[in-house]
């Protein structure tokens, strides 16, 4: 039966290093004894406050209470004194100031997606109600936005290596057990899923954990191995934030919106709309923006005025400003592709407090020149030619609407 689905753990895999580093550097450190942290954080089994943590059934902060008060216990039975300065909770800070996502990994899990698998993370994970929370609900954030689905034992009430979690996962991603690749990097975990069926990887080193993909998943290595960055994640229009902004009585602009941060603000061009940007939206967003795609004045659901001095730059500009303010942002980085590039640039020239920076793609910047007449001069260009087509009412119209799905291929032909 051929793979269909990659179940991927967090901690170890493609977050790392683990806890389990950490833990033994602050052993290390305040000279305790190797594994002192891991048999107070074990100790009980099932009932341990690391299990307890797992389960969601005490939170983070609750959990750093009882390991300091089980390491207390543990040290004074083993007549062992704690410096002044030791804390649990150094390791869990130091995990999320030095960890990092192992890039190849995530890239390969995209790889996997692009290729028609379905992706899910599987971690065991807590509650995180600290004062660190925020680097949690970062990470499972991007995680979210490259992966089918995301299982946190804390959510579920069961943790790996209980068989309830992994019957959880594949009944969300209807799969059968023959059709599940399973990568951890603690073999515990594994066994189960093994014996159930899946195919498992135990997460050594990253080069080897990829080789084993190849085999198992029947994608070459050097797609999975690639120097190339692939296509970032598209995003689904099903799946992000639309909003609308009234602009005035007749007009408002419709937008797609994902992210949190300095705002960056997609302009897109002709003959496109928000959705051109499916792919920038996601990785500006990982990249720590808050990204706003706007569909520009007549296209897609943004208003179409008949008046045609609505389309003017000035015009434009105008309802960009506007559209700014009623959103609450102050300045934003505007990007522009094609006719969206000219917006951009006069909105560095014309509304310039209101541009941190201004970036265009495929239309550079050109200071007027009085003494040229562009409309003259773009008729020499036969590249331009159906701009001109344009301007006579209703003749494009009439060609363009006698077949709207062939004129829909010719225009927009991305697949992907």
């Amino acid at each position: 039966m051929a793979r269909r689905a990659v179940l991927f753990d967090l901690g170890g895999v493609l977050f790392g290093p683990g806890l389990q580093h950490f833990l033994g550097s602050c052993e290390r450190d305040c000279a305790l004894p190797r594994n002192f942290l891991g048999k107070v954080l074990f100790a009980g089994g099932s009932d341990s406050p690391y299990a307890k943590a797992m389960r969601g059934q005490i939170t983070l902060s609750q959990l750093f209470s009882e390991l300091e008060e089980g390491c207390k216990q543990h040290a004074s039975a083993s007549g062992i004194a704690l410096p002044p300065t030791f804390s649990v909770a150094r390791a869990f800070e130091e995990m999320a100031a030095e960890g990092t996502v192992n890039a190849p990994l995530l890239q390969a899990a995209r790889v996997l997606r692009r290729n028609g698998f379905k992706t899910c993370v599987l971690t065991n994970n807590w509650v995180d109600d600290s004062a660190g929370r925020l680097f949690t609900a970062t990470l499972m954030n991007l995680l979210r936005r490259h992966f089918d689905l995301v299982i946190e034992s804390c959510r579920l009430g069961a943790r790996k290596p209980d068989p309830e979690i992994y019957t959880y996962a594949l009944d969300a991603l209807q799969a059968k057990p023959q059709e599940v690749i399973l990568l951890d990097d603690i073999g515990e975990n594994l066994k189960p899923a093994r014996e159930m069926g899946m195919a498992t990887v135990l997460v050594r080193d990253t080069e080897t954990v990829l080789k084993e993909l190849e085999e198992l998943s029947g994608l070459l290595t050097p797609q999975l191995l690639t120097q190339e960055e692939p296509l970032p994640t598209a995003c689904d229009p099903s799946d992000v934030t639309h909003g609308y902004v009234p602009i005035r009585p007749g007009v408002q602009l419709h937008f797609v919106e994902m992210g949190h941060g300095p705002v960056v603000c997609l302009c897109h061009g002709f003959p496109e709309s928000w959705l051109s940007w499916r792919y920038q939206i996601p990785a500006l967003a990982d990249a720590g923006f808050r990204v706003i795609a706007l569909e520009m004045k007549g296209y897609g659901e943004s208003t179409a005025p008949p008046d045609v001095k609505e389309y003017s730059q000035e015009q434009i500009c105008k309802d960009l400003a506007v559209f700014l303010d009623k959103l609450g942002v102050p300045q934003a980085v505007l990007v522009g592709h094609d006719w969206g590039g000219a917006v951009v640039w006069n909105m560095a020239l014309f509304y310039p407090e209101r541009v941190r920076a201004v970036a265009s793609l495929n239309t550079p910047y050109r200071p007027a020149d009085p003494a040229v007449d562009i409309v003259e001069k773009m008729k020499t260009y036969p590249t331009f030619d159906y701009q001109f087509y344009f301007q006579e009412p209703g003749v494009a119209e009439a060609e363009l609407e006698r077949d709207i799905g062939r004129t829909l291929k010719v225009l927009i032909r991305s697949t992907r």
